[in-house]
């Protein structure tokens, strides 16, 4: 990777980019008093990027720079600077999302339609993507020998290595009037001369210096090597159908591709067949991109000589070629090139094509029209401006197919020879299998209109007899011979219950009860051996006189832990579809939990050790109540977390009574601390926690809330008691029986439910009388129907 001076950034200024110089504050500043403290580090990134792309090197950068003013330090000073920003990598990579944001674009598509079919062609047209690739660069390579052909000229540089009995080295540039000047010697006029002819016009120099130089004399003590150095640069000027046409400044190395990849290739018209170079208004070469793309040919690719034009004219005729080819796309076609060059140019069909005959869409003066191109026309047919050639697939169907499925050792597809029968594609697909279905079988054979119809016949005796039996086979034939088991319903026997894995088995032959248990994985420890059931479905005769009534058979077994049967039972066999039940253990019970929490001796878990277990065992069991317990608090949560409300006193005082409730699975008691507070909540004015005083009344401490809201019911006002109990408003008469308050309670004061808006007379009787109407047409209607 080349590292790019200060002319990079001034002649991307000056010279490549016009319209960034008009932004850059050093447009206007003269070269000899510039100073790389006045450029940004932004700025070099961006002015070494464009100039990389021109192609120029940074002994060709330091020495135009320095001959238009800038002084050698600040040369050196930019030099070192770029390597500091690691330039030389970072100028390699340079992708289309990298060069968006620095130029603060947007990631949004926003191409116009028609730009985005201009671009979408110009991607199809064939040798496009090498200009287009960002990854190719097309620049002239400076490590390789001198062209014999190479004409010097003025700014190359010449090294003149001089060794034996005297040593020298020479590094000298053309100047430009074409001369180089060797100390002592004067100027020796080098221009438009080869590397060859400069050697040997510098030697007969150097012989008046250097007495030991005879070249071919036996007496030759001094040697001397003339080499090309540094080369120059030169100008050529790129114009027609290109992406960007324009000056532009090469390595005078430079090809004729190497100045076509600088100005971005042809654009979606230029001819890839015909670019023209002239040199001194005398077209000397007409180059064919293809020569490169196809075969690999730069023949044509000559080196470009300083003021040379390169012409890319409008295409003349192109062509297009869709579906089965490697390379589809758009083609440059000259005359004399038939229709076998585009498929030569299109990398050929692909196995899956149709390539009997192709189709051509082909433009008149009015409108389109079809023609057909047959195989043996593809050396002769000439094509023209605008064809669109077309690849179709071949037929998705085979010519001599026959398919045989189902129970052969080998299905699958065979080739239909001549004269193939049914018995030899039995035989090629290794014979039947011994659970073929011997009855019947079929063959689906397709019919000339596309339908298909079915051939029967009978294995059995066609394998028995194939002279008689035998059937000739035809394309398509797809022979299909069942197994024994598809033409019946899948045999299975289940067991449930308790056994680790139960659920449905494939019936096996000789299957018996045993077999059937150990494939479930064995019981659960809550079986009951003494009590195994199966249950068999009823087949039933064919054509029963008289139906019966049963429904099922049913069998009794035992059978010990380690699935050992009386001999008896041995040999009970399983019959299809049976069902095994394993009952459970009519003790078995697994352990059961309550809890009970808060203030109790020894709050935690406990298992029921009988069914008739009462909240006053469990209380007993867990060590009694503690002096803090608040014993109206208490209440019972069910599993289901409904509250149950206990009188927890009067279950203490007579344990047994019928307050003493039986514990189910899951209970859980809770004991709470003495409360000290009521709680008031709903349509008050504020929701309060109040302090509990003992005999006020349900008024004292909604008015503590703030009193009652305007949509409170006060008749519907209700109490919920510490131990869970509810307690509600109630009226009689003239009396008003309002609930006792007690430490812990909550009072809920419910709103008022909007009225609905009550009907007027008038609307009381409109309703009636259409009801009324209604009645009397339904009652004639049915009058006259009787």
């Amino acid at each position: 990777m080349r590292l790019f001076s200060f002319f990079v950034l001034c002649s991307s200024l000056l010279i490549f980019s016009p319209e960034s110089a008009a932004q850059s504050p050093l447009d206007a500043m003269d070269l000899s008093t510039v100073r790389s403290a006045d450029i940004s580090d932004a700025q070099l990134r961006s002015y070494v990027r464009r100039g990389q792309t021109e192609g120029i090197s940074v002994a060709e950068a330091l020495r135009l720079a320095r001959e238009r003013g800038l002084p050698a330090s600040e040369a050196t000073t930019l030099q070192q600077r770029i390597q500091e920003l690691d330039m030389e990598e970072k100028a390699v990579v340079s992708t289309p999302e990298l060069e968006n944001r620095e130029r603060k674009v947007p990631p949004d598509d926003t191409t116009a339609p028609s730009q985005k079919v201009v671009d979408e062609k110009t991607r199809l047209i064939f040798g496009s993507s090498i200009f287009r690739e960002a990854h190719l660069r097309f620049e002239p390579s400076m490590n390789i020998p001198t062209p014999i052909n190479y004409e010097l000229g003025p700014s190359d540089e010449l090294v003149i290595d001089i060794w034996g009995e005297a040593t020298n080295l020479y590094r000298l540039e053309v100047s430009s009037e074409g001369t180089v000047t060797i100390d002592n010697l004067g100027p020796i006029y080098v221009h438009g001369l080869t590397i060859k002819e400069a050697n040997n016009r510098i030697i007969e120099k150097l012989k008046t210096l250097y007495r030991g130089l005879r070249p071919g004399s036996p007496n030759q003590t001094t040697y001397v090597q003339v080499s090309l150095g540094r080369v120059r640069s030169i100008q050529v000027t790129i114009i027609g159908e290109v992406n960007r046409p324009g000056n532009y400044t090469v390595s005078s190395l430079a090809t004729v591709f190497n100045a076509l990849y600088k100005s971005g290739g042809p654009n979606n018209i230029g001819a890839y067949r015909d670019v023209q170079v002239i040199r001194g208004n005398e077209k000397i070469v007409e180059l064919d991109i293809y020569d490169l793309l196809i075969h690999g040919d730069q023949g044509d690719n000559i080196r470009l000589h300083d003021q040379d034009i390169i012409k890319v004219d409008p295409y003349v005729v192109r062509v297009q070629i869709r579906g089965k080819v490697k390379r589809p796309g758009y083609f440059e076609m000259k005359e004399g090139e038939s229709m076998s060059d585009l498929i030569r140019f299109a990398g050929h069909f692909i196995d899956s094509a149709y390539t009997r005959q192709l189709r051509l869409h082909r433009n008149t003066p009015i409108e389109w029209m079809i023609v057909g191109v047959k195989q043996k026309e593809f050396d002769t047919f000439a094509l023209q401006n605008g064809d669109v050639v077309f690849v179709d697939e071949i037929l998705d169907r085979f010519e001599n197919r026959v398919t045989i499925s189902g129970a052969v050792w080998r299905p699958g597809e065979f080739e239909l020879t001549e004269g193939m029968t049914l018995h030899d594609l039995i035989m090629e697909a290794d014979g039947l299998r011994p659970d073929a279905y011997r009855t019947r079988a079929i063959i689906n054979r397709l019919k000339k209109d596309f339908d298909f119809e079915i051939v029967s016949f009978d294995v059995n005796s066609l394998i028995a007899d194939p002279v008689t039996y035998d059937i000739p086979l035809k394309r398509e034939d797809q022979v299909i011979i069942q197994t024994i088991f598809g033409m019946r319903e899948e045999f299975t026997v289940s067991i449930e219950g308790e056994v680790r894995e139960g659920g449905e088995f494939r019936f096996r032959e000789n299957m018996t009860l045993e077999d059937l248990i150990l494939n479930a994985n064995g019981f659960q420890e809550s079986a009951s051996e003494a009590r195994i059931e199966i249950f068999r479905r009823i087949i039933g005769e064919p054509a029963p006189a008289q139906r019966g009534d049963h429904l099922a058979e049913s069998f009794m077994f035992n059978v010990s832990r380690y699935l050992q049967l009386s001999e008896e039972d041995k040999q009970f066999k399983l019959h299809p579809f049976d069902q095994v039940f394993v009952r459970r253990r009519p003790d078995y019970i697994v352990q059961q939990n309550v809890s009970i929490e808060g203030e109790v001796l020894y709050p935690g878990s406990y298992i029921l050790l009988n069914r008739n277990e009462r909240i006053s065992d469990l209380i007993r069991r867990s060590g009694g109540l503690t002096n803090e317990a608040y014993i109206s608090g208490a209440r019972l949560i069910r599993a289901d977390d409904n509250f149950v409300g206990i009188d927890l006193q009067r279950i203490l005082a007579k344990p047994g009574s019928k307050d003493d409730l039986f514990l189910l699975v899951g209970d859980r008691i809770h004991i709470s601390m003495k409360l000290q507070t009521v709680t008031v909540r709903g349509a008050v004015l504020r929701d309060m926690e109040i302090r509990y005083n003992k005999g006020k009344s349900l008024r004292y401490y909604v008015n503590r809330s703030g009193g009652f809201a305007d949509d409170a019911q006060k008749r519907g006002a209700y109490v919920v008691y510490a131990n869970g109990d509810i307690n509600t408003s109630k009226s009689f008469l003239f009396f008003s029986f309002v609930p006792n308050i007690e430490s812990g309670a909550k009072i809920i004061i419910p709103q008022k439910r909007e009225e609905r808006e009550r009907m007027s007379s008038g609307e009381r009787i409109t309703i009636m009388t259409s009801v009324v109407s209604m009645a009397a047409i339904v009652v004639t209607a049915i009058s006259r129907l009787f």
